[in-house]
């Protein structure tokens, strides 16, 4: 049923955040913490599309259309300098406070805001990949009447490489442009839409959890195990949080991966493990692609 408050115009703008997207093939799409880029005053959204009409029997027969990429035109204040080396791959030096602008290569961006609507509610917009062009600037000399100037700065979205399993449909496996939400739905809800990017997903996420191999508690484990931890979720964080330790609390030197998938950590110890002795695997700060972090966990074993 359509909420009457669906109806309602935007009259607002704000809360622009991006991020980098690191990875998005037939495997997996990653990307990672949203960040505030700058204050918003106006976007503008316009889809390329192109339609064509067939006609036979003297008289139009089908009409056919695509849609392509989307351009957003957005009007903001400055951008911190740090934030506009960053979407468009240029070098910021911190150490002066200066950007070096040797041209750079625009990296992936994945770029989410909302729009204050009429009966106060809020409309929702995550673009999943897309890339920044250089902005618009201009300055002019200090008068007696205020005249800021503002920046403009465009945005085109494309769809992902990676296909997401739209409503659980097999046959509606494809790539995604984006993910739209509004408040006015009952369904819905923004309280953590910057939290991480926003990707299709069909009803609710499962709840994040992790299966260690060898099983917690697990005795008689060979020395030379290399632990593994099986995710249900693709990772956003990757490795960070998690390492191996002695029941004294040193940390084992290990090389620690993670599968294409962003799902299976393997943990493989630089030499064989001490006979008669018990281990922990610790996960903290583990979060997936959907924004959910797993509690502090650790896991425990006992070599033979």
């Amino acid at each position: 049923m359509t909420v009457q408050g669906e109806y309602k115009s935007n009259v607002g703008l704000r809360d622009i955040y991006y991020a980098l997207v690191t990875q998005d093939d037939a495997d997996a799409y990653v990307a990672g913490t949203p960040a505030y880029l700058a204050p918003a005053m106006t976007a503008s959204i316009a889809p390329a599309t192109e339609s064509k009409v067939q006609y036979a029997d003297d008289g139009p027969f089908d009409t056919m259309s695509s849609e392509g990429e989307t351009k957003v035109d957005f009007e903001i204040t400055q951008i911190p300098m740090e934030k506009r080396a960053i979407i468009l791959g240029k070098i910021y030096d911190a150490a002066t406070g200066r950007i070096f602008d040797n041209g750079g290569t625009p990296p992936d961006i994945a770029l989410s805001f909302r729009s204050l609507k009429s009966n106060g509610s809020y409309h929702y917009v995550q673009y999943l990949k897309g890339k920044f062009t250089p902005p618009s600037k201009e300055m002019a000399a200090k008068t007696n009447s205020p005249d800021p100037k503002s920046t403009k700065i465009t945005y085109t979205a494309i769809k992902t490489i990676h296909p997401f399993d739209l409503l659980g449909d097999a046959s509606l496996l494809d790539g995604s442009k984006g993910v739209e939400g509004d408040e006015d739905i009952v369904a819905f809800s923004g309280t953590t839409w910057f939290d991480a990017v926003q990707v299709p997903l069909a009803g609710s996420a499962s709840a994040l959890t992790c299966t260690p191999s060898p099983a917690d508690a697990a005795t008689g484990v060979a020395v030379s195990i290399s632990p593994t931890l099986t995710f249900n979720n693709a990772l956003r964080t990757g490795v960070t949080g998690i390492s191996l330790v002695s029941d004294a609390g040193a940390v084992i030197a290990a090389a620690i991966t993670i599968d294409a998938t962003n799902k299976i950590v393997t943990i493989n110890p630089d030499s064989n493990l001490g006979a008669s002795s018990t281990y922990l695997i610790i996960v903290s700060g583990a979060t997936d692609i959907y924004g959910q972090t797993l509690a502090i966990t650790a896991y425990d074993f006992t070599t033979a």
